[in-house]
């Protein structure tokens, strides 16, 4: 005994369909096209063919296409990135994945930490004095070496 429950999925793809037949100008589409397009995208679904649909198969078909557009989309940076073709991406290649841009950068904390005279540049006076500073703080035997348990004993090391 064959239950047909038809997910919202499947409804949306159908919707979907007829949207982007019209928009693309392809001739109308018949109701029997449609029921074919419909068993088509059911079947792709029900993994076992046994008629019903479980939360399983749908999660299971999700998932394949996810992966299967993932791939997609990484063969796509893979060609743009491959400048010469070869199938093989060279350092130079590889290096163009770099993106500075795209890790945040901000002055104001270095600023806050070093420039005492507020005046928006740091010299090599201010900066001294702060790092020798917290040397000292680091340094609680003031021996002039900072030790592995003073480095722990300020949280620095583990």
């Amino acid at each position: 005994m064959f239950r047909i429950i038809m997910p919202a999925a499947l409804f949306a793809f159908g919707t979907a369909a007829v949207a982007q037949q019209s928009e693309a100008g392809e001739e109308p589409l018949s109701r029997s096209d449609f029921i074919a397009q419909m068993d088509t995208e059911y079947a792709r679904y029900d993994g076992d063919s046994n008629g019903v649909l479980t939360p399983e198969e749908i999660v299971s078909t999700q998932r394949q296409a996810a992966r299967n557009e993932a791939l997609r989309q990484n063969a796509r940076v893979f060609a743009g990135l491959d400048t010469d073709g070869n199938g093989v991406l060279t350092s130079a290649e590889f290096a163009a994945l770099a993106n500075p841009d795209a890790i945040p950068v901000d002055a104001a904390p270095m600023l806050n930490q070093f420039d005492s005279d507020k005046d928006g540049v740091i010299t090599l006076v201010e900066y001294r004095i702060a790092t020798q500073g917290n040397f000292d703080r680091i340094d609680t035997d003031r021996d002039g070496i900072v030790t592995t348990m003073e480095m722990r004993a300020a949280g620095i090391a583990k």
